[in-house]
């Protein structure tokens, strides 16, 4: 399996500790990955998203005046939002589930428990670029869809595709699908 070409992402790495933020950048540089963009907390992060809309948000967890969730809410819910589909990974030392079903209630793509390895991240990296999330909206919830497939096998009444919708609460919302990565060129 050949490498996949990561250099044209711009990322936002998010962390309040600078030690995290040095590592964090140092790894995607060595992945491939040049332009790389540092907020020390959410508040400066939530900005800076909105200044140079990212094509992929690495986020601590645990930060204040705003952690990790609540950054993910604002960026899933923000109506004026220039990319509310913006693949977030969280990463944590908290990795109790309820921390991870936190994350993925406000809409976190992938969660990663810290320490964090170059092999890891790239693995992540190159699975939402290589197999985006298609994603859900309903009047509570938007977010990924946590199956990456969508099998036509299945013909049943609850069946769901991209072309459809999903049921929810006897309410019809479309789904829609990330594809912000065709510029990428690879091969899996």
């Amino acid at each position: 399996m050949e490498e996949t070409n990561l250099s044209p992402l711009r990322v936002l790495v998010i962390d309040d500790s600078p030690q995290m933020r040095d590592l964090l950048q140092g790894l995607l540089e060595a992945i491939g990955i040049n332009d790389v963009l540092t907020a020390e907390n959410g508040e400066q992060g939530h900005a800076l998203f909105l200044e140079t809309t990212p094509d992929i948000i690495i986020t601590d967890g645990a930060m204040s005046p705003i952690n990790g969730y609540e950054l993910t809410d604002r960026i899933r819910s923000d109506p004026n939002n220039p990319n509310p589909f913006v693949p977030i990974i969280m990463i944590s030392g908290h990795v109790k589930d309820e921390n991870v079903q936190r994350a993925r209630t406000s809409g976190v793509s992938e969660y990663l428990a810290k320490p964090i390895s170059s092999e890891t991240l790239y693995e992540r990296l190159t699975a939402i670029v290589g197999n985006p999330y298609y994603f859900i909206r309903t009047p509570t919830y938007l977010g990924p869809d946590r199956r990456r497939e969508n099998s036509d096998v299945y013909q049943g009444e609850n069946r769901r595709s991209h072309e459809s919708a999903a049921l929810h609460d006897d309410k019809i919302v479309p789904i829609e699908k990330t594809s912000r990565f065709d510029f990428i060129k690879s091969v899996f």
